[in-house]
């Protein structure tokens, strides 16, 4: 038997070597694949660290710009609101004048802009200050209106096809157009 033990031991350990190279191989190729992907992911979470801080900065940078831009919108609201009250302020002022002030302006209104034979209506505010004597010392046919119109101040002319709105509002408004770059320089120095 000893000769049969030893064929049966012989092929054991050679079995188990067999066993030893096949799981050696077996590590050797696992230890390989995982080396491999290690590489494969350090590189993807290279690539990736790279792509965050890019879009990072990114958003940083828009934001920063999103800011800036409401911080000059909301400079500029200011201003147009401190333009507007200097407007605001003047139509205030206009509107408040004395009896005598009120019918020197309303005076250059109609020497400048009256034409024959038009029909002036004025506001409520005026009814005291302009009557149809005054507006018969112009010597151009002017007729008081029956009417009354709603504004603060000023007078509307008008003719047989057309209206000349010259109310306070219409007047500060027309001078907007025409000053509020310069008011803007004056205030603000730009």
């Amino acid at each position: 038997m000893n000769g049969k033990e030893n064929i049966i031991n012989k092929i054991l350990a050679d079995a188990d070597m067999k066993c030893q190279e096949i799981l050696s191989g077996a590590q050797a190729q696992a230890q390989q694949i995982f080396d491999s992907a290690r590489a494969t992911a350090e590189a993807e979470k290279a690539q990736m660290a790279e792509k965050l801080n890019k879009i990072s900065a990114e958003r940083t940078r828009n934001g920063l710009a999103t800011a800036k831009l409401e911080a000059r919108k909301y400079k500029l609201q200011k201003m147009q609101q401190l333009i507007s009250s200097c407007y605001q302020k003047a139509l205030t002022q206009l509107a408040n004048l004395s009896g005598e002030k009120r019918k020197a302006f309303v005076a250059k209104l109609l020497e400048k802009y009256a034409e024959q034979g038009e029909t002036v209506r004025i506001c409520s505010a005026d009814k005291d200050v302009v009557t149809q004597s005054f507006l018969d010392g112009f010597g151009k046919n002017l007729v008081l209106g029956a009417q009354y119109v709603q504004a603060q101040g000023g007078i509307v002319l008008e003719g047989k096809n057309y209206d000349k709105d010259l109310t306070l509002e219409k007047l500060v408004a027309y001078c907007r157009e025409e000053t509020e770059s310069k008011v803007a320089a004056a205030l603000f120095g730009e």
